[in-house]
């Protein structure tokens, strides 16, 4: 088959003579072409009519200036200095050389501007040290450029991503040195001395933005350089650690000195909250000499164990909670009145073991539990607990008669709970005081046999009336 096109007919050329064109371009006005050239900026500079420059005009300078440089040594800095002076009152000057200076520092070097005008950056810095642009240049100048980023974003109270939003109409966010500044978060925040609570927010809220690797390798580094003292300031901390770290596959991401810190950093804390409500039980209740005395021995006991506390919760009856307030932190319940003597009962939870501690009245023993769904239940879920549903639970018992430190480190011992490393004792008791240890040991197992009797009897009465 064959087509035939038809070719378009096209418009005829105008007719313009030689003197038709002169004749035209007599009658245009005067028009000067305005070439831009760094010397022409400069010029402009010093005769202060930068004002008059285009943005073509700096545009062009700033590109050239390398250039320029090379063939005026002697004048580079001196004038690569007299253009930042200029950008002090010229917004849109300082939006182009801090755009380009953050690439410069980003590997992009003389590509993007002058080495002069990256070295006299300062003239400008001094006079506007304050903002946070001009901040962050100084920070790539830094040879631990990562770290003082790190110390930027603490500073401003945000994380990586809430820095480049602030940020990102004024810098390149994308090149390498923001990217790669959350690793080194971790390692500014461990040269904090003393750190305070929004600092400790600070670097959560940047843990919680890492990606799995990054956070892990963060948290081994934390955990294995910064100090006890922190930790046991700062339960936001720990708390978190707990939760992220503590069960579940990323407790075994972690290495043996990290896990074996972790564990150290919990149970301070839990100790410490015991510790609070044995000070303030001695210094709130009117109590006897030897029931301060007791109490006293329990907290020094238990300071020996400090890194095996997982948890702890307090119960206290009514009489204990109007005197100390809530002056007392942590997991703290009412312990409902069932007649027994008034006493506080702190339930420890050892990891394998709950320990329950009675400080005070008839029995005052420490109770052994394994750690099992109902235990759990009963010990750390139920609201509404009682010193006589608690004995109701049985478990193993130990007393706190005559040389009961002596005897409880065994009892634990036995059953796989350990004092801290480096912990000694030296107390060997002698035949005399063995013999005293077992007359008393004697009466208070019958005080016990009677307390476990009332204890059923209350808790077999409970379930009738329930039904």
């Amino acid at each position: 088959m064959n087509y035939q096109f038809s070719i378009p007919s096209l418009p005829e050329t105008p007719q313009c003579s030689p003197n038709q064109l002169i004749q035209l371009a007599s009658n245009l006005p005067d028009v000067t072409i305005s070439i831009p050239s760094v010397d022409k900026v400069l010029e402009a500079i010093e005769q202060g009519k930068a004002d008059q420059l285009n943005k073509l005009d700096w545009i062009y300078c700033i590109h050239a200036k390398a250039q320029w440089d090379q063939q005026n040594i002697d004048r580079s800095r001196k004038t690569s200095a007299a253009i930042w002076k200029v950008a002090i009152s010229n917004s849109w000057l300082q939006h182009q050389l801090l755009w380009r200076l953050a690439l410069y520092y980003g590997d992009w070097q003389e590509q993007v501007l002058a080495q002069s005008i990256a070295e006299s950056f300062d003239i400008f810095a001094n006079s506007v040290s304050h903002l946070l642009p001009f901040q962050i240049i100084r920070a790539f100048r830094s040879i631990q450029a990562g770290i003082e980023l790190a110390k930027i974003a603490c500073e401003q109270r945000v994380n990586q991503t809430e820095l480049l939003n602030i940020i990102k109409e004024d810098l390149p966010i994308w090149i390498p040195l923001f990217s790669r500044f959350i690793e080194d978060i971790i390692h500014y925040f461990t040269t904090i001395r003393s750190p305070n609570h929004q600092q400790i927010k600070w670097l959560l809220s940047c843990l919680d933005e890492m990606s799995e690797s990054q956070q892990i390798k963060a948290v081994n580094h934390l955990l294995t350089n910064v100090s006890n003292d922190i930790a046991s300031n700062h339960s936001l901390l720990v708390d978190w650690l707990r939760n992220n770290y503590r069960n579940g596959e990323n407790w075994y991401k972690l290495s043996d000195s990290a896990r074996r810190k972790l564990r150290e950093w919990i149970g301070g804390i839990n100790y410490g909250d015991f510790q609070r409500l044995v000070n303030l039980i001695l210094n709130k209740l009117d109590l006897q000499d030897f029931e301060s005395n007791r109490l006293c021995r329990r907290r020094d006991f238990w300071a020996d164990y400090s890194n095996r506390f997982e948890r702890l919760r307090i119960l206290l009856p009514k009489t204990s909670q109007i005197a100390i307030g809530y002056q007392i932190q942590g997991d703290v319940d009412l312990l409902e009145d069932d007649g027994s003597d008034p006493t506080e009962v702190c339930i420890f939870d050892f990891g394998e073991w709950f320990v329950v501690e009675f400080f005070r009245g008839g029995g005052s023993e420490t109770r052994l539990f394994p750690k099992n769904s109902r235990n759990e239940q009963i010990l750390f879920g139920e609201s509404t607990l009682s010193v006589k549903r608690i004995r109701c639970l049985g478990g193993d018992k130990h007393d706190h008669e005559f040389l009961w430190q002596v005897f409880s480190r065994i009892w634990l011992a036995n059953n796989g709970i350990f004092p801290n490393p480096d912990t000694h004792y030296s107390r060997n008791p002698t035949a005399d005081q063995l013999q005293q240890r077992e007359n008393r040991l004697e009466r208070w197992k019958r005080e016990i046999e009677r307390l476990e009797r009332e204890a059923k009897a209350y808790c077999n009465s409970s379930q009738l009336r329930s039904h």
